[in-house]
């Protein structure tokens, strides 16, 4: 018995830590991701999860930090030492915290005589190389310069110029200074671009500002104001040119902004030089699923961009190419998300996310994965690439599918003359331009090293078909009887002579024609499977049989099914099997013209892609001729009136394809009903 109890103790001990350990699991695990998943976006703009990239190393709310709490806190900036200011909007004071995130000092700012500066709505915050504290005050209509104690020194209110225009509404939201003290606000409603402000406070005018975006909508707008009266006009939407909704500079004073409005869906975030002209490409930034609303930018020491979008509380990284490196965060309770992201700012490659909701500061610390990203980005973009190899193979032990990393092991194996090798990793990266390059000179080895065997296959491709030409008998004319099987091929060579003899003959064959119609299914998969990388825009890994028959056969029998329904209604000679023939038999030019496309596809480089698309098109030109002439026979039809036949029939296929969605649009509702009728059943 007491052995009994002993075994019954340890068994229960063991028990005991096995349930603390998984208890253990999930905890540990959750301060390990610390965020959302992560993810960036492919070539093909679908979000693809990736390895951590940055975790939560750590919230701090006012407690954490020694104050109280923050109430509405509204911005944050970190200064040239370090230090990170707050602006506790809603308690009007400014919090210093050192890098460490432990407690500087708390700047109440007070007035020339003393007074405690009551902030009425401030959002934005600027701390200068000097320590002057600038915050801009959108209720309060100012911005407020006070230095490094928080005593007001200027402030700055609406501007009086020419050109502003009258009834101005200044509502400061963001305020920066360049390295030669000229001030740069932002006020909200101004669709001019950023106040500029010299040293002493005098209006310079506006920088950075932007015409209206020309869009469908703009025009048509113009179109209806410029038609309807005056009141009815005034209901239509207003056509404005965007507005600068956040912004920051960089050691180099360039300054970057987010911008919005006009239906921006690319380009939203500017790199303007002094002269207010962009200098970075438009590429669509944020979230590319749901409607983004970027909030805040900042750029790192390193020249990485750091974008804010409020909508999903993600913060995505961007190289100074405007490529994303990865996305994280988002919105919810766990740590590394937010309830109402504010503001972002960074202390080396950390960065940190002001939430407003919270009144906390959340610091987010760059895991082995972000650091071999972001090194191999710098020495991608300085050239640098046989340095940039290992932390590039660093990231692909990470995340072998990561495209910017594969792109770089390319350009170091290209640069090492391994030209096969780079396009394999061209080919994972997904850049056709530079795989192609890589091709051309791993051609031109090819083409080098094996010259004689090469000359060999060119002349044999020559002489043999004449050879075989020549064989024939000289002036032989055909006097009927051909064999069924030849007529798909003479067919497709002698289209008007071939189909009047199949006509007048009968001899189309229904078996042979359903062959064509395999080879046409086969075909059709090699075109988009193996045509040449860099002409085939296609997801080979995503391979669906039953889509691409649905587009081949599919297509194929709609067309006879509504030629023959419309051509028995104009007298057409032709029966529903020998359309069928015809009209496969008219597929001999795709699918031998486009066997030689693909052929050619894999042999061709990108600056040669004008000889891909005349073949392409000769080879869909002759299928077309070939059809017309195949329609045209079967039914003894006119010129005239076979166009108007396969008007007709074309436009049956309409029909036919709007009745067959909608019919599947019911179908799936009724099965989903069905499931959700079983699922209540079960559940009572």
């Amino acid at each position: 018995m007491a052995t009994m109890k002993r075994r019954c103790g340890k068994a229960g001990r063991l028990l005991a830590l096995t349930a603390l350990l998984l208890t253990m699991l999930p905890t540990a695990s959750l301060a390990a991701e610390g965020t959302s998943p992560q993810y960036t976006y492919d070539y093909w703009e679908q979000a693809v999860p990736t390895s951590p990239a940055y975790l939560a190393g750590g919230v701090y709310f006012g407690a954490d930090i020694g104050v109280d709490a923050l109430n509405k806190p509204s911005d944050l900036f970190v200064a040239d030492d370090g230090n990170v200011y707050v602006l506790d909007a809603g308690n009007s004071r400014i919090v210093v915290l050192h890098p460490d995130m432990t407690l500087d000092r708390v700047v109440t700012p007070t007035r020339e005589d003393g007074s405690p500066l009551v902030f009425q709505e401030a959002e934005g915050l600027f701390v200068a190389s000097d320590g002057r504290i600038m915050v801009a005050d959108k209720k309060g209509m100012m911005v407020y310069i006070c230095d490094a104690q928080g005593r007001l020194i200027r402030s700055i209110g609406t501007p009086t110029s020419n050109v502003v225009q009258e009834g101005f509404e200044f509502l400061p939201t963001k305020v920066l200074e360049d390295s030669a003290g000229v001030l740069y606000v932002l006020s909200s409603g101004c669709y001019n671009g950023a106040l500029q402000f010299d040293t002493d406070g005098s209006f310079m005018g506006f920088y950075g500002s932007e015409k209206v975006t020309l869009t469908a909508k703009v025009l048509m707008n113009y179109f209806w104001k410029n038609v309807l009266t005056e009141t009815q006009a005034g209901n239509l939407a207003r056509t404005l040119p965007v507005e600068f909704v956040s912004f920051c500079i960089d050691q180099k004073d360039f300054i970057y902004t987010i911008r919005r409005g006009n239906d921006v869906k690319s380009g939203q975030v500017r790199k303007l030089n002094a002269k207010g002209a962009n200098v970075i490409p438009d590429e669509v930034f944020g979230d590319r699923v749901d409607d983004p609303m970027l909030t805040d930018i900042v750029v790192d020491d390193e020249g990485f961009i750091s974008i804010l979008d409020a909508s999903s509380g993600r913060v995505f990284q961007y190289d100074q190419e405007s490529n994303l490196l990865f996305a994280f965060g988002g919105k919810g309770n766990q740590a590394g998300c937010f309830a109402s992201a504010a503001a972002l700012e960074s202390i080396g490659d950390r960065l940190l996310v002001l939430d407003r909701e919270r009144g906390s500061i959340t610091v987010f610390d760059p895991t082995a994965f972000a650091r071999n990203i972001r090194k191999g980005s710098l020495l991608y973009s300085d050239g640098r690439y046989q340095e940039a190899m290992e932390p590039w193979k660093e990231v692909l032990a990470s995340d072998y599918h990561y495209e910017l990393a594969n792109l770089g092991l390319g350009k170091a194996y290209e640069g090492l003359g391994d030209y096969r090798q780079a396009m394999t990793y061209f080919k994972l990266g997904n850049d056709r331009e530079l795989y192609s390059g890589a091709f051309r000179e791993y051609r031109s080895d090819l083409l080098r090293n094996y010259f004689a065997l090469f000359m060999v296959l060119v002349v044999a491709a020559i002489v043999v078909p004449v050879v075989l030409i020549s064989r024939k008998k000289k002036g032989e004319v055909y006097a009927g009887g051909r064999p069924k099987r030849k007529y798909p091929l003479y067919c497709m060579f002698h289209p008007l002579n071939g189909y009047t003899d199949l006509k007048d003959e009968k001899s189309g064959s229904f078996w042979l024609s359903n062959g064509v119609l395999l080879a046409f299914l086969v075909v059709s998969v090699l075109i988009r499977q193996v045509t040449g990388f860099t002409f085939n825009e296609n997801r080979t890994d995503q391979f669906n049989l039953m889509v691409t028959i649905c587009s081949t056969i599919g297509i194929f029998i709609a067309f006879i099914l509504c030629n023959w329904a419309i051509t028995t209604i104009m007298d057409g000679k032709g029966r529903f099997l020998e359309i069928w023939t015809f009209c496969a038999y008219a597929l001999m030019p795709y699918i031998l013209g486009m066997t030689v496309v693909v052929i050619l596809s894999n042999v061709l480089t990108g600056d040669e892609g004008a000889f891909y698309e005349m073949a392409r098109w000769l080879v869909l030109i002759w299928t077309g001729f070939s059809m017309f002439i195949a329609i045209k026979e079967v039914h003894q039809f006119s010129v005239r009136k076979t166009v108007a036949t396969l008007l007709l029939t074309f436009m049956g296929m309409v029909i036919v394809v709007i009745i067959v969605a909608i019919l599947y649009s019911v179908f799936g509702q009724f099965v989903g009903f069905l499931a959700t009728l079983g699922t209540e059943i079960t559940l009572r």
